[in-house]
C-alpha cells in the first residue's frame, strides 16, 4: 500500500522551482492556495486530550505499581518541553503552575508509586494518591484531575477506535481512510489532505518489527493511526515538509499493547490504554531513545521503564514534549509569506543531522 523510500532520491516538489543564474542557484517558491482546515467540530473535541494535554508524560494506573524514570545520577533521563498552557483552565492547579514551554512536566496519578531518580525536568504533577520519589519538583494536584485525565485519555481511544471507512469520508468532513494497512519495513506516509488539512487515518492490521517510517506532508496534515498491538523499533524515523509532531497521535487501546524503543528517534503522541506498558531503552552502541511528542500510558498492568539502569554514563531517554493539541483542527494556521528568493530551503528533519546529536550526548556523557 506505501511506497519503499529510496533516501538517495531527492523529493520532487511542484512548488519549488530552481533557477540557475551567474551569481549561483536560488530557489523560487510559489505558494499553492493556503485553505483552512474543513475538520469539524466532532473531529477536534473527539480527539481532544482534555486534563492528559499539556504534558510530555502521563503515567496514570489503577494499580499500585512501581514505575522508574531516572536511572542513576551519572546516567539520566532527560524530559523536555510539553507545556501545562495547554492544559484546560479545570484542570489547574492551586496555586496555579507556570505554564512553560520547556518546563519538561510529567502527571502521575492513580495509585501509581514513581521513583523519579535523576530524571532532567522541572516539574512533577502528582494526585494526592500516587507517590513520587526524589522527583525534581513535585506539585500536588487533586484526585479529580488524574480521574478525568484518565478519562479523556480514553475517550480519545474510543473514538479513534470507532472511525471507519464511512463515517471517516462521510460524518467527518476532512478525513482520509486507510484500511488493513501493514507498517513495516521501510515506509513514507504522504499526507492526502494537505490543501485543506485533516486527518489522514491508518487502520493498521500488522505491524512488523523495526518499522522505519517517514512523514511528508504539510502542517495542516494529521496522521492518526489505530494500532492493532505493539510497536516495537530501534529505527529512526524522519519529516519531510513542515510536519509538525505534535499533529502524529498512535492509538494502542488494546490488551497488552506495547512500545518499545531501542536507541530509535520517533515523532507522536503514543497513546496507550490498554494495560501495557512502554519500554524505552538505548541501543548497543549507547543512543538514547528520544519521542519527539508524548507518551500516556493509562492503567499499565507493568512498570513504565523509562531507560536502563544499567550502562556507561550516557543518557537513557529522551522525550521532548510537543503534546498533541486537537485544537488546532477548528484553525489550521496560514503560512506566512516566504522570500521569493533565497538559498537552499530545507525540508524535513535530517536524520545525518539527528546522528550527529547523537554523538554529542555521548561525547558530553563519557
Amino acid at each position: 500500500m506505501f511506497p519503499v523510500r529510496d533516501r538517495s532520491q531527492p523529493i520532487a516538489d511542484k512548488a519549488t522551482t530552481v533557477l540557475a543564474c551567474g551569481l549561483g542557484v536560488f530557489t523560487l517558491l510559489v505558494l499553492e492556495p493556503s485553505l483552512p482546515a474543513r475538520a469539524n467540530v466532532a473531529q477536534a473535541n473527539g480527539l481532544n486530550l482534555g486534563c492528559a494535554a499539556g504534558f510530555g508524560l502521563v503515567n496514570i494506573t489503577s494499580r499500585n505499581v512501581q514505575s522508574t524514570l531516572g536511572t542513576s545520577t551519572g546516567s539520566p533521563n532527560q524530559l523536555n518541553g510539553g507545556s501545562t498552557v495547554s492544559v484546560p483552565a479545570s484542570c489547574s492547579v492551586a496555586p496555579a503552575a507556570p505554564a512553560r514551554p520547556s518546563n519538561g512536566s510529567a502527571l502521575v496519578g492513580g495509585n501509581a508509586r514513581l521513583n523519579a531518580g535523576s530524571l532532567r525536568a522541572d516539574q512533577i504533577f502528582r494526585s494526592q494518591s500516587a507517590t513520587v520519589t526524589n522527583g525534581p519538583g513535585t506539585t500536588v494536584v487533586s484526585n479529580a484531575w488524574t480521574v478525568q485525565a484518565e478519562a479523556d485519555a480514553r475517550a480519545v481511544a474510543t473514538y479513534i477506535g470507532g472511525i471507519n471507512a464511512s463515517n471517516c469520508t462521510v460524518a467527518l468532513s476532512s478525513c482520509k481512510f486507510n484500511d488493513a494497512v501493514n507498517l513495516s519495513g521501510s515506509l513514507t506516509l504522504t499526507g492526502a489532505l494537505s490543501g485543506t488539512g485533516g486527518i489522514n487515518y491508518y487502520n493498521v492490521q500488522t505491524v512488523g518489527r523495526n518499522v522505519d517510517l517517514n512523514f511528508v506532508g504539510s502542517a495542516r496534515d494529521y496522521f492518526v493511526f489505530n494500532m492493532p498491538a505493539s510497536l516495537t523499533t530501534n529505527q529512526d524515523w524522519t519529516l519531510q515538509g513542515d510536519v509538525d509532531p505534535a499533529k502524529i497521535i498512535f492509538n494502542f487501546a488494546r490488551p497488552g499493547s506495547n512500545l518499545s524503543l531501542t536507541g530509535s528517534d520517533v515523532f507522536g503522541t503514543f497513546l496507550l490504554t490498554g494495560g501495557g506498558t512502554a519500554t524505552l531503552n538505548r541501543s548497543g552502541n549507547g543512543n538514547p531513545s528520544t519521542i519527539t511528542g508524548s507518551l500516556i500510558v493509562i492503567n499499565n498492568g507493568s512498570a513504565l521503564r523509562f531507560g536502563s539502569t544499567t550502562g556507561s554514563n550516557r543518557v537513557n531517554a529522551v522525550i521532548n514534549g510537543r503534546p498533541f493539541n486537537p485544537t488546532a483542527l477548528r484553525s489550521v494556521p496560514v503560512p506566512g509569506p516566504l522570500p521569493l528568493l533565497g538559498g537552499a530551503i530545507a525540508f524535513g528533519w535530517s536524520r545525518r543531522l539527528r546522528q550527529r546529536l547523537k554523538l554529542a550526548q555521548q561525547a558530553v556523557g563519557s
